[in-house]
């Protein structure tokens, strides 16, 4: 195609230099001077003799021209256009076009981002150059200056600091092995089933109409969703250039985060210590007791023990999680009382059994690092209204009608001597010493009030009209009449030694339906 466009050229030029030729001649024939003689005309033989001379030059001159045109166009025609390459200062060679350069440094990047090793690598701001150049018939080897660049190329660390709180904790290789670390953290306290996604916030209500499986699975089962985790402390991710020896390992840095620096704290039990006891003095709790010393069988421990109370100080980093707890609640059946004047005050007769109901609560728990620091009530739904119980009371009221609970009838009383065989005969009840008056032990009616022949003296009955009778003997003086209703506490008599006594005291018997009881079993 470029010869063809010469030879275009060749001719355009010869009709050019003939024009031109022509105007030569025109113009120095105007040249010549015009005088008053006649102008005398060239001779025509000159034209003749050097006509052929002059068409040679012509035509040389023509042909040097014509070949200088050839020659440039045949040199612009073999030109090569390429780049020489330079990085941070030093040749790395030449290239044919930036966008090999371009696309060697971006997979050399994509490289190292995707490369599965501890330290994170990248390469420097490298300052790549380029100068255009052309050249003839230039050789340009793009593989060889690739090769030659890549090994020209630097690389250098880079990790992500963790700032706690504003202060470095650690440094991690990337990004993405900070979030993880961050949210093991958070698993450790929330697992992240758990975390609930907002198109899961709402917990439906169990009907009762549901299926019985389905009812017994929600009553075992709780319903639980994490609505937040969030850190109590703020926490930062730096991107830095760093020595691959500053990055932290992930397990260490999880246990520093998430684990207190000890305090180391011992305990000598002393005489008359006790588990509580320690706890309380040392404003520590009873499960750090146990969970310290794992050698304490229930909670005996001996004087001298050396129990560990050691503590651990609030760890680098908290976790503040907020959940929603709904679960099935049996509901106590309420009991209603009603009333009966023909039923002994203090009985009860259960007129029908009442029936638990059920009712779905749903609670809004705060924790910290899993441990609860708040509950709140949030709803309820009764699900199934339980069945009062209902108890008949009685009212009525009998004079004279013990409680069957007995008191001392003595202030301050002291047994002297139990019931039981003395001096080869039955002693029915107990000997008492105390204050002077005697005192009824209980509510009743008074049965016999007088001298009793047959050792006892003067001495008191009473009828509790439930089973029970009490005998009061050897008092000095009775201050009762038969058939008086006594309450619980008042005086019947004085202490004597009337009878077959000998010394002042009383002589207490206490009988049940007719049968000789123990007082010591009945006293309160």
């Amino acid at each position: 195609m470029a010869v063809f466009r010469g030879t275009d050229r060749i001719r355009k030029i010869l009709v050019a230099s003939r024009q031109t030729f022509r105007f030569i001649r025109f113009k120095k024939a105007q040249a010549l001077p015009v005088s008053n003689k006649q102008t005398q005309p060239i001779p025509t033989n000159f034209y003749r003799k050097y006509r052929k001379p002059i068409a040679y030059a012509l035509c040389g001159l023509v042909a040097a021209t014509v070949i200088g045109i050839l020659g440039r166009q045949y040199v612009q025609a073999h030109s090569v256009d390429y780049y020489s390459v330079t990085i941070n200062g030093e040749t790395a060679g030449n290239i044919s076009a930036k966008e090999k350069v371009e696309e060697l440094l971006a997979a050399k990047a994509e490289e190292l981002e995707n490369a599965e090793t501890t330290v994170h690598l990248v390469l420097n701001d490298n300052q790549v150059t380029y100068s255009a150049e052309r050249a003839y018939k230039k050789k340009v080897d793009d593989e060889e200056t690739l090769v030659r660049l890549e090994g020209m190329l630097q690389t250098h660390a880079v990790g992500v600091k963790l700032i706690v709180n504003g202060e470095e904790v650690g440094i991690v290789r990337d990004e993405m092995a900070a979030k993880k670390l961050l949210q093991r953290v958070k698993n450790k306290y929330v697992p992240a089933r758990l975390v609930a996604k907002k198109a899961a916030t709402e917990v439906r209500s169990l009907s009762l109409t549901a299926g019985a499986s389905d009812a017994a699975t929600a009553e075992a089962k709780p319903q639980r969703i994490v609505t937040s985790v969030e850190f109590a402390e703020k926490v930062e991710m730096v991107d830095s250039q760093i020595d691959a020896a500053q990055l932290s390992d992930p397990d260490e840095l999880f246990a520093k985060l998430t684990e207190g620096e000890p305090i180391p704290r011992t305990y000598t039990v002393q005489k008359g210590d006790c588990i509580g006891c320690i706890a309380a003095k040392m404003d520590v709790t009873e499960e750090l007791i146990h969970q310290n010393n794992t050698w304490i069988k229930g909670d005996r421990i001996t004087v001298g023990d050396v129990l560990d109370l050691s503590e651990s100080e609030p760890p680098i980093l908290n976790v503040n999680s907020e959940e929603e707890v709904t679960e099935i609640e049996e509901i106590e059946p309420p009991i209603e009382y009603e009333k009966s004047d023909s039923m002994k005050l203090g009985q009860q007769k259960v007129l029908q059994e009442g029936t638990p109901g059920k009712q779905q609560v749903t609670y809004r728990l705060l924790k910290r690092n899993g441990s609860l620091i708040e509950e709140e009530q949030v709803s309820v739904n009764v699900l199934e209204a339980p069945i009062a119980t209902r108890i008949l009371r009685g009212t009525k009221v009998i004079r004279g009608e013990g409680s069957g609970k007995f008191s001392w009838p003595v202030v301050g009383a002291r047994i002297t001597s139990y019931q039981g065989q003395r001096w080869g005969r039955m002693h029915k009840g107990i000997d008492i010493i105390g204050k002077s008056n005697i005192l009824a032990a209980d509510e009743g009616v008074v049965e016999f009030a007088g001298y009793k022949s047959g050792g006892l003296g003067n001495s008191v009955t009473i009828n509790h009209q439930n089973g029970f009778k009490t005998v009061y003997g050897h008092m000095k003086s009775v201050k009762v009449k038969k058939g008086q209703i006594v309450e619980k506490g008042d005086i019947i008599g004085v202490m004597g030694s009337t009878g077959h006594s000998t010394g002042t005291h009383l002589h207490f018997e206490v009988y049940l339906n007719s049968n000789l009881k123990n007082p010591t079993s009945y006293l309160k």
